[in-house]
């Protein structure tokens, strides 16, 4: 399960109105079919104490979890935390960046590091601001309904049915221990632009934008034999050209396949 940001308030009784409202909302039905209430993303040990010197995080969901958030709570508190996470560029947001912009003094701070210049500002007629090539964010995309929709990812791959060996150990070790756990890790093509965790509970490697309820996620599985990895990698079912690496505990003690058609 994979997440952009935690969720901040500000208030005790901001925190009360979100749980109640997460408490209210159906369940939600992950890549697997396990069905998942909101509430068990609640950060749950606050006391109302807590709130007096600070914000604090409440909230911590996958992509497609704070999907259903960004279309349904009704919480301008809830809503601007999301605008910021998935970068939605807000009036107040434009606002405040070109006065950093404008204010910044070469001179005395150095070379400017923002993206904008002063002249990529535009200012309509209302007052309000834009900026030249500003990209819709994934908040307003989400909103659309043009993100996020599914718990499966919508990232288009053939899966590999073969692989080969690209690279083994230069010696074979043979060490009087009864099992060997190989830490594997998987590296999909560059032209995919994402990476995937493994959940052990559906011996399964998942992309990072897909919704998966699991006990924990990892960037790393383990198995106790290479011929048992070979046997894993095409059930796997991972793209076409991805790298998977297998690694023991000795210098040197590497394998790496690559999958194929």
């Amino acid at each position: 399960m994979a997440a952009i940001d935690k969720i901040y308030v500000k208030s005790w009784n901001e925190y009360q109105q979100f749980k109640e409202w997460c408490s209210q909302q159906p369940l939600l039905e992950d890549k697997y079919g396990k069905k998942v209430a909101i509430s068990s993303y609640l950060i749950n040990h606050w006391s109302e104490e807590d709130f007096s010197d600070r914000d604090r995080p409440i909230f911590s969901a996958s992509y497609y979890v704070d999907a259903y958030l960004i279309r349904n709570c009704p919480f301008d508190f809830i809503q601007d935390n999301l605008k910021l996470n998935y970068g939605e560029w807000t009036p107040e947001r434009i606002k405040s960046f070109y006065e950093d912009v404008v204010n910044w003094d070469e001179s005395k701070q150095g070379k400017c590091p923002y993206w904008a210049k002063k002249e990529d500002f535009i200012t309509f007629e209302d007052g309000t601001m834009t900026i030249k090539g500003l990209k819709e964010s994934s908040y307003s995309q989400i909103k659309r309904g043009c993100l996020f929709n599914s718990p499966f990812t919508d990232i288009v791959y053939t899966a590999g049915k073969h692989f080969r060996c690209v690279k083994h150990p230069s010696y074979m070790w043979n060490k009087p221990f009864k099992c060997k756990n190989w830490f594997i890790s998987v590296n999909l093509p560059d032209e995919l632009n994402t990476y995937m965790w493994y959940h052990k509970e559906h011996n399964s490697w998942d992309f990072s934008e897909d919704f998966v309820e699991a006990d924990s996620s990892s960037s790393t599985a383990c198995c106790r034999t290479i011929r048992a990895l070979k046997r894993l990698i095409i059930k796997w079912k991972l793209p076409i050209g991805t790298k998977v690496t297998a690694t023991g505990r000795y210098f040197e003690d590497t394998y790496e396949f690559i999958v194929t058609k």
